[in-house]
């Protein structure tokens, strides 16, 4: 790993915060509590860099995703309409490939590949092997120690434990993407309740909760919060109360959804192991709702959840690093609460180009894009300098599959949004044929900052991002 070089804004590093008795608000930067030299280095254009990977198993519908046209004409594919809004904010690159995806597997070499761009040991035990760290771990080792925390990993979906026996891979490739070093994963978390916690609560002795941690964490700090309105401009008073009333927001709706699931409402049976304190309710719920032998559950709201965390997260400067997986590889989650759909992502994606499925296969896309659409909406909301949390992001979304029926690791879909680090989205980037992707994770760390020659495979940085 190459020596990480010194932040140039040494002052930002102690962001502003509000403290309370089992709570802790990192505070969006206010130019009016700043140092001198700090509001002076903001105000010349060095706000932070964030970088998250939203990864959807399973592949995409082959024939619904590339757009047409030129790099700066094209037209929305099918499968990229809810980006409609986010066009000019978004690029969509072709043409990428994960070379040493191939063979192994259909999912778990690839899935577990995806961010580090090196091919992984064939095993069914504990000894897992993927090459070296992903490239939201190398980001987080060069700006992790400006931050809370030095990354963010979240998802939906329990790691599956075991060996897949039709391909004698350990299940624990499936479930990973976010990778510390070649032999240390790490897992995501899929409670969302832990997840805020952890972004905004301290914690007491062994890392348990405080007694107050059942009250809102903005009761813990109103007391501070209210000190800290007299020593602020107008300006950052009404950023505040905007950041303050998202925070809230967020929990509220994190608490609505626990009571949704504790009342037995549209319960997803994969969300069993961690929140085990609802096990006693889970069994009567399963054997009321179930259907044809199927579960219907809408997991957008979860997803959602998610998604606003990871920008929370970035507005707070919590983390700068975030990865986000909307399923386990192989997954049996069912996707029947969408119209028209029956089965679940993984089943749709063996379609074997029939049209039933092909059409199941493309919504359960749509829906996906539509989730990645949804969180670029909510960093372009949220103000920062003379411009967005987007604007100062590299948020990168796709799969390790292109066609799920046929395994494909070559072109694979990806969309990356967001004008940090002078990326300049708006187009459809086409690179020559069997690029490497670690071209483009080159790409994306050496405009973050980092001085580094080599990721994974790469040969070159990618052409055409800036």
């Amino acid at each position: 790993m190459n020596s990480l070089p010194s932040s140039p804004l040494p002052a930002l590093r102690r962001r502003q915060v509000l403290r309370g008795i089992g709570a802790t608000i990192a505070l969006p930067f206010m130019e009016s509590l700043a140092p001198r030299a700090a509001r002076a280095a903001t105000a010349s254009g060095t706000p932070p860099t964030r970088m998250a990977f939203l990864f959807m198993p399973n592949g995409v519908h082959p024939g619904k995703w590339t757009p047409e046209g030129g790099e700066t004409d094209w037209k929305l594919s099918p499968l990229l309409e809810p980006l409609a809004a986010h066009r000019n904010d978004v690029s969509v690159l072709s043409q990428l490939q994960n070379a040493f995806a191939d063979g192994g597997d259909g999912h778990y070499a690839k899935s577990a590949s995806w961010l580090t761009g090196f091919r992984v040991r064939k095993t069914n035990g504990r000894d897992v092997d993927v090459g070296g760290p992903s490239v939201d771990q190398t980001y987080a080792a060069y700006c992790g120690h400006n931050t809370r925390l030095p990354s963010l990993e979240l998802g939906t979906e329990p790691v599956r434990k075991g060996v897949d026996l039709q391909v004698n891979f350990t299940q624990l490739y499936g479930g990973h993407i976010a990778w510390r070093n070649r032999q240390v994963p790490l897992p995501a978390e899929i409670n969302p309740r832990t997840s805020f916690d952890r972004l905004f609560r301290e914690r007491g002795e062994n890392d348990r909760q405080t007694a107050e941690d059942t009250r809102s964490v903005l009761d813990l700090t109103l007391e501070q919060a209210r000190s800290m309105r007299g020593k602020i401009s107008q300006a950052d008073q009404q950023r505040l109360d905007e950041y303050l009333e998202s925070v809230r927001a967020l929990e509220v709706r994190i608490q609505a959804d626990i009571a949704r699931v504790a009342s037995g409402e549209n319960l997803d049976p994969t969300m069993k192991e961690q929140l085990a304190v609802l096990n006693r309710r889970i069994d009567d719920f399963t054997n009321a709702k179930e259907a044809g032998g199927r579960m219907r559950h809408d997991h957008t709201e979860h997803a959602r959840l998610m998604m606003d965390l990871i920008a929370m997260a970035f507005w707070s400067d919590n983390t700068r690093a975030a990865t986000f997986m909307f399923g386990v590889d192989v997954s049996s989650k069912n996707f029947s609460f969408l119209e028209g759909v029956h089965e679940s992502h993984h089943e749709s994606s063996h379609h074997s180009n029939q049209e039933e499925k092909l059409a199941q296969y493309a919504r359960i896309n749509q829906w996906h894009v539509e989730q990645y659409a949804y969180l670029l909406d909510r960093l372009k909301s949220m103000k920062e300098g003379d411009g967005s949390v987007l604007d100062n992001s590299m948020i990168m979304f796709g799969s390790s599959l292109r066609n799920g029926n046929a395994h494909e690791w070559k072109d694979l879909p990806l969309v990356l949004a967001g004008r940090g680090g002078g990326l300049k989205p708006g187009r459809h980037i086409v690179s020559q044929k069997d690029t490497p992707l670690c071209n483009l994770y080159l790409s994306l760390l050496q405009r973050s900052g980092m001085d580094i020659k080599q990721f994974g495979d790469s040969t070159a940085p990618m052409a055409g991002l800036t």
